[in-house]
């Protein structure tokens, strides 16, 4: 700015020479002095109009030197306009005022080169991070023409993980989503990755933001997971970035029980969330969980259909679920208006337990039902509901529109629905936004999701799902309250956790509600491995009719319609006649049984059944007092989901039952044993 305004001062003197040097051969001399004078004065008019609109800017230091050199720049223009600007004497007094005038200026301007590369600093480094960070802002964010012009860092705090400022713009100039929608730019000025970069509103003033840079990043070698947890009616899922706080799932608060929404895209973690979350609603000794699956063959969490005390897969279990949550809510309306809040415990500070009213005159019903282990909350987990919203099977029955009514309810109840989908979008919701928005109104967890067209709103603004970095498990969450992302603890082998979980059993009132739509043994909804292998044998002897020595299969055979698994009754077999299989077998799939006698045991069947051998191991398991599917695994060395299956062709078969979370060999008499696929 110095040498600009020292050359504009010079160029003006140089043309004000020329216009009074063409006045003097016209007019004469005269005229010619008092068009210089004229111009000297209009010149200093001119930097004194451009003085005073600058006036707040000009600091106080420079004010005084900032009139003289107005002054001595208009008489040095009238001066240059009647000897010419060539005169050394003038062009020494020009040099010698603009140093006068600007060193003071210059002093408090340095003129600084950009250090190569926007590259942190080692963090071993003390102190160092974090003011050359501020020096990057004040160069690249708040100069004129920048991201956030003329704004301030103030209030900086650094954490063991995190350096935080508030981040202050001129009143009237911004708002916070302006800051939020230039977070980009932000964070390439200051050298930063976006993913490490978190602006949120500031409390008091709509203009400024919270502004925080994570220097130590804590989720990328992933965060594991040491086993379920439930605190005050939450289960915590896994920290934030900076390393302050966890996202948690709001299960229950004091206005009643909380719904929630998990969404990504396949791969995203979305499934690892539901299961931390029925793990610790089942850990809590308050909560009872039920398991829908859209997927018909269960197949989206072998960790949820174990821990769950009701699971279900495909239209059928999830629509009989529906009615039995239906029916709980129903009994539980009725339960409600009989039961009042227990006397507060001195000791606990609170009671949240009811007790049945003995006095109606005095005593009033409860406003809500929260859960305690006498009266457990009802947690109905569905996973891949965009399966579920647009079957015609669930359209015809009005799924959607039921499902927002328990949504709408069940909060007074003690009823609660999570709901796992792969988009934000309204079809993924049967084209419900209701039922999307009330999902999302407490607990919204955001997973990785390229599809440009969402944004998840956390904390009242939106949030793009496509900035969040690949890998599973990172999420936006707005129960919190914080628009940093987080990553939700994860374990590779969850056996020992839902084995140990204890679950609550229902009351009285709701179980009976919700027994008519239960199965009457309960079988796992993973576990349809030897109906889908009937399955598959069919269609490779149709595929393969007529392939050739090399196994190539025919191009003209018709591939078989494959249909839901359908059970009939096959007469005609030796043996067999009453027992149900499935259409799939014939003659040659089925072995013969050993005459029913009344002194055969349930271990000679076995033996004589055509079982596999993984199913003989977990059978021999169970005979040997093993009850749980992780303890049968570990006895046996094979998979959780290997013995879910084989568990389910056992219990299709009449050799074992399930009662809750625990299998048995079954004490139906032999004779009366139904043999599945």
């Amino acid at each position: 700015m110095p040498y600009l305004a020292t050359a504009a001062t010079a160029a003006t003197g140089t043309l004000g020479w020329a216009l009074c040097d063409l006045v003097a051969v016209s007019d004469g001399p005269t005229v010619a002095t008092a068009a210089a004078a004229g111009l000297g004065l209009t010149v200093s008019a001119g930097l004194a109009g451009v003085r005073g609109w600058w006036r707040r800017r000009v600091p106080a230091s420079w004010r005084k030197v900032s009139w003289a050199g107005v002054a001595g720049a208009g008489a040095w223009v009238g001066a240059a306009a009647l000897a010419g600007p060539a005169d050394p004497t003038l062009l020494g007094v020009l040099a010698a005022g603009s140093a006068a005038c600007w060193s003071g200026w210059m002093a408090a301007h340095p003129v600084t080169v950009p250090t190569a590369g926007p590259a942190l600093p080692d963090e071993d480094v003390a102190g160092d991070v974090g003011d050359r960070l501020a020096r990057r802002w004040a160069d690249n964010v708040a100069r004129r023409g920048k991201a956030l012009p003329d704004s301030l860092l103030t209030d900086r705090v650094e954490t063991g993980r995190a350096i935080r400022w508030t981040v202050r713009t001129p009143p009237g100039e911004l708002c916070f989503d302006d800051i939020l929608g230039r977070r980009s730019r932000i964070a390439s000025a200051l050298g930063v990755s976006g993913k490490h970069l978190v602006v949120e509103p500031f409390p008091d003033d709509e203009g400024w933001a919270v502004l925080t840079v994570i220097t130590a990043d804590v989720l990328s070698a992933g965060i594991a997971y040491t086993g379920p947890r439930y605190e005050a009616g939450a289960v915590p899922l896994g920290p934030y970035a900076d390393g302050e706080g966890e996202m948690v799932f709001h299960a229950v608060e004091t206005v009643g029980v909380r719904n929630g929404l998990v969404t990504g895209e396949p791969g995203s973690g979305k499934s690892a969330c539901l299961e931390a979350i029925g793990l610790g609603l089942a850990a809590s000794g308050r909560w009872h969980v039920f398991f829908g699956d859209g997927d018909p063959d269960g197949g989206s969490s072998p960790v949820l259909n174990d821990v769950a005390d009701w699971a279900e897969s495909g239209p059928d279990g999830v629509l009989a679920q529906l009615a039995a949550v239906e029916a709980a809510l129903e009994v539980r309306s009725l339960l409600k208006s009989t039961l009042t809040d227990a006397p507060a415990d001195p000791d606990s500070g609170g009671s949240g337990a009811l007790v049945a009213i003995t006095d109606p005159a005095v005593q009033s019903p409860a406003r809500k039902l929260l859960p305690t282990p006498e009266l457990p909350g009802l947690m109905w987990i569905i996973d891949e509901l965009h399966r579920l919203s647009t079957h015609p099977h669930m359209v015809a029955a009005d799924f959607i529109g039921r499902l927002e009514r328990v949504v709408r309810i069940g909060r007074k109840y003690g009823v609660g629905l999570v709901v796992g989908t792969q988009s934000l979008l309204a079809p993924d919701f049967g084209q419900s936004t209701v039922l999307r928005s009330f999902l999302t109104a407490r607990n919204l967890f955001a997973f990785r999701n390229m599809n440009r067209s969402e944004n998840a709103v956390i904390d009242g603004l939106a949030v793009a799902p496509t900035s969040l970095p690949s890998g599973g498990g990172y999420c936006f969450a707005n129960s919190g309250g914080r628009m940093t992302m987080g990553r939700v603890a994860w374990a590779e082998d969850l056996g020992e956790w839902v084995r140990s979980v204890p679950g609550a059993a229902l009351d009285v009132d709701t179980a009976a509600a919700v027994a008519p739509f239960q199965p009457a043994q309960g079988v796992s909804p993973q576990a349809r491995w030897e109906t889908q292998t009937a399955k598959l044998a069919a269609w490779r002897r149709t595929t393969h009719t007529g392939a050739g020595a090399a196994g190539e299969l025919a191009p003209e055979a018709p591939a078989p319609e494959l249909s839901a698994p359908s059970v009939v009754s096959v007469v005609a077999l030796p043996g067999w006649a009453g027992v149900a299989v499935p259409a799939a077998l014939t003659a040659a799939d089925v072995g013969p049984l050993p005459a029913p006698a009344e002194e055969t045991s349930a271990l000679e069947v076995a033996e004589h059944a055509g079982l596999s051998p993984a199913q003989r191991e977990v059978y021999a398991a169970l005979a040997a007092g093993h009850t749980r599917t992780g303890d049968i695994a570990a006895a046996t060395g094979r998979k959780a989901p290997a013995v879910s299956k084989a568990l389910t062709a056992l219990a299709s078969a009449g050799l074992a039952v399930k009662t809750g979370r625990y299998w048995s060999v079954s004490t139906a008499p032999v004779g009366a044993a139904r043999v599945g696929a």
